[in-house]
Order: structure tokens, then sequence, then C-alpha cells
């Protein structure tokens, strides 16, 4: 079928090929667990991230209650929370109140609060932050 002198010249190109073949699909599974490893990273740091939210919304709400108390004692005050129920384990909340002076609102006068609120989740090496700031006036 094949004269001997061609036989010969083709022998080892299917190793070549092979090789080839080898080559090209250890490159398309090298990039598909890159892109796997950089997905779940961004997922982690997503949820990281609405957890730290939730205890920076978690440390304003609760200095809310201290700046507008239902007996009209206002305390403007500055703590650190730590959280130890599953949800939030792992982060904390520092929140702050700056006093601004009096502002007058129509014919009464009313004071203005800052209150600002940075929460800090720590899982394994990553580390999320988020700052809520908010403005209330009494």
């Amino acid at each position: 079928m094949f004269p001997e002198s061609n036989r010969h010249k083709q022998q080892g190109s299917a190793l070549v090929l092979a090789i080839f073949i080898i080559v090209v699909m250890l490159a398309v599974v090298l990039s598909l667990s890159r892109l796997l490893l950089s997905s779940s990273e961004s997922l982690v740091y997503e949820v990281q991230g609405t957890r730290a939210f939730l205890a920076a919304q978690s440390g304003l709400e609760l200095l809310l209650t201290e700046v507008l108390p239902r007996d009209d004692n206002a305390a403007c005050q500055q703590a650190t929370l730590r959280f130890s129920d599953a949800g939030l384990e792992g982060c904390t909340a520092s929140v702050s109140c700056q006093a601004s002076a009096l502002l007058p609102a129509g014919s009464t006068t009313s004071q203005l609060y800052q209150l600002t609120s940075v929460g800090h989740c720590t899982a394994n090496e990553f580390v999320t932050s988020r700052t809520l700031v908010v403005e209330v006036r009494q």
C-alpha cells in the first residue's frame, strides 16, 4: 500500500500529535482552574463584605438607641462591639458619635448628631471592612 520509504518518514508523527494534544489540554485545565479559584475568592469577598456591612449597620442601630432614647437623655459616645453569634462571628463594629451645634428647626432648636460605624470582618486571610455614616436630628 505505502512504499517503505514513506512509512519510515511518518514514524513518530502520532507521538508529536499526542504531545501537542496533551499540552493543549493541560493549558485548558490550568486556565479553568485559575478561573475557578478567582471566582471562589470573589465570592468570599462578597460574602465577607456583606457581613461587614451588616456589622456596621448593627453598630449604628445600637448607637441610635442611645442618641435617641425614649426618656430624652441622649448620650453621644464611642464604642466597639464584638459579635459572637454565628452570622457575625469574627466581626466587630467601631461606632462613634459627634454632636454639632444646635440648629434652628422651625420654632424649636434641635441637636445634630453624626454617627459613624465601621464594620470589620476577618475569616482566615480575608479581611473586609465597610463604613456607614448617618446624620440624625433630635
